[in-house]
């Protein structure tokens, strides 16, 4: 299969990213506004509750199966093997799981409160069945991927404008959100039989159980220290509470989308040249750290200086006293994507992803105990601190491993750009909080804070000549001056 452009790969994740990340800054304001955070929260909560048992649907098959097909994609026969067994085990899990959410769902009083709700909802671990996108990641067919999403974005942005129009409409505001995220699985489907051919025969799905098991146990456990603050907040705080989490967690979540737009395409890529080019493979590991920082670390700041004129925004004068938990957590914009990098570019593509695991399970113990301490204490703010901590802990584990143990001494991540990263976002945040101070309106304040913010961040690199800088704008040149 022949090989696509790297750089066009990022290209098409970053538009893919951008439109992630443009839907919930045009939906949130109205949302936020027309449901209020209580019933919001409601369907944070059913949201939060239905991924875990997404999780197990899934059997972490989304991380295995991209690399499994990028390894796989020159040998046809092997590769619709690969991609008919995956299919199968994605199938027979979900209805499973689903016969299991709904004994769980007519069982549980908190949830059967709100049955409409959660009804809705198992629509997200139905569709599952049809979750393919590991196997158009493993190809890098992701052009498909952007138009795929822009037309289902689009559909459920127009809906959520005509059909939610007062505070009780948060079930059909679910039932939305699950069409945006799920449905567009069956397309996949369709346009799935273009590259490959879905058998029946000659197949064995149970020989991937066993290295599956490693993905899933990874995934369910760094669910933990992710997701699980938001269950007990649910549950020993309220809705409200969760609803400032999830705002804050979105807000983080997108964030850190922008730098893994970078750093998903190299997952396919790294698992490739592992097999065929280690010296390929090690220049990549080199690279990646600089391009996550150069754009974590002024997110962060500026996240930090504008915390209460983002919350304002997208959630109205409810959301301002979520402005100091969204402070708290910026630290993980960087943080988060490191410990990807490290764990998928790293430890997955050299086929440690066991390491990775052990990892997940200290963090997660970790995180399980300081949120059971905090939250009752200090409740939301807590919860925030927790995630800090535990980024920080899934960092400084894989960091060490990968350099002491594995001896990928490539991996750096203080170097010269980044203390050029971080001089640079110390310069632009005294401009940005000089703005915030001197302008009454929320409003005015972020967008001049964020243009002029970036071009004090930009220009500062450019004097300094630094390498990625450098890089993207004469790209940028290339394309569009030639």
């Amino acid at each position: 299969m022949k090989q696509k452009s790297l750089i066009k790969n990022a290209i098409y994740n970053f538009l893919y990213t951008g439109l992630n990340l443009l839907f919930p800054l045009i939906t949130a304001p109205y949302v936020s506004r027309i449901l209020g955070a209580s019933n919001l929260g409601e369907v944070n909560l059913a949201a939060t509750i239905v991924s875990w048992f997404i999780l197990f649907a899934t059997y972490g098959t989304a991380t295995y199966g991209v690399r499994e097909v990028a390894k796989s994609r020159d040998d046809k026969k092997k590769l619709e093997h690969i991609f008919s067994e995956i299919v199968v085990i994605n199938v027979m899990l979900s209805l499973i799981v689903v016969v299991i959410y709904f004994i769980a769902v007519f069982n549980i009083e908190q949830f059967y409160t709100e049955l409409p709700l959660y009804l809705i909802m198992s629509l997200s671990i139905i569709l599952n069945m049809f979750a393919i996108d590991w196997y158009f990641q493993g190809i890098e067919e992701y052009r498909y991927i952007i138009i795929r999403s822009t037309i289902f974005k689009s559909i459920s942005l127009i809906c959520i404008f005509l059909f939610v129009k007062q505070a009780d409409h948060y079930v059909i505001y679910g039932l939305i959100s699950v069409i945006a995220t799920s449905l567009s699985g069956i397309l996949n489907y369709i346009y799935s039989r273009k590259h490959v051919r879905l058998r029946f025969t000659g197949i064995n799905p149970f020989r991937h159980f066993k290295r599956l098991s490693v993905f899933f146990f990874h995934t369910f456990i760094v669910s933990i220290y992710t997701n699980l603050d938001q269950v007990l907040l649910g549950f020993f705080i309220d809705t409200k509470a969760v609803a400032f989490m999830n705002r804050s967690k979105t807000l983080v979540n997108m964030a850190i989308a922008v730098s893994t737009a970078i750093s998903n395409v190299t997952l396919p890529r790294a698992s490739y040249y592992k097999e065929n080019d280690e010296e390929k493979f090690r220049f990549l590991l080199s690279e990646i750290p600089n391009y996550i920082l150069w754009i974590t670390i002024p997110i962060t700041v500026g996240c930090v200086c504008l915390a209460s004129n983002i919350m304002y925004i997208l959630g109205g004068i409810e959301f301002l006293e979520a402005g100091t938990l969204l402070q708290v957590m910026a630290m993980t914009i960087i943080l988060s994507p490191l410990s990807g990098y490290l764990q998928y570019q790293v430890l997955v593509a050299s086929g440690k992803e066991k390491i990775g695991l052990y990892c997940a399970i200290i963090t997660s113990l970790l995180s399980l105990v300081l949120n059971l301490i905090l939250i009752p204490i200090i409740g939301v703010i807590g919860a925030g601190i927790v995630q800090v901590i535990s980024e920080i802990s899934a960092v400084s584990i894989r960091y060490f491993i990968a350099k002491k143990k594995l001896k990928y001494k490539e991996i750096k991540f203080i170097n010269k750009s980044s203390m050029s990263y971080l001089f640079a976002a110390i310069l632009m945040g005294g401009v940005v909080i000089l703005i915030r101070n001197t302008m009454d309106n929320l409003f005015l304040s972020f967008g001049v804070g964020v243009v002029i913010g970036v071009a004090v961040y930009l220009f500062v690199l450019c004097i300094f000549r630094e390498k990625v800088t450098m890089f993207i704008l004469n790209k940028m040149k290339h394309k569009f001056i030639g």
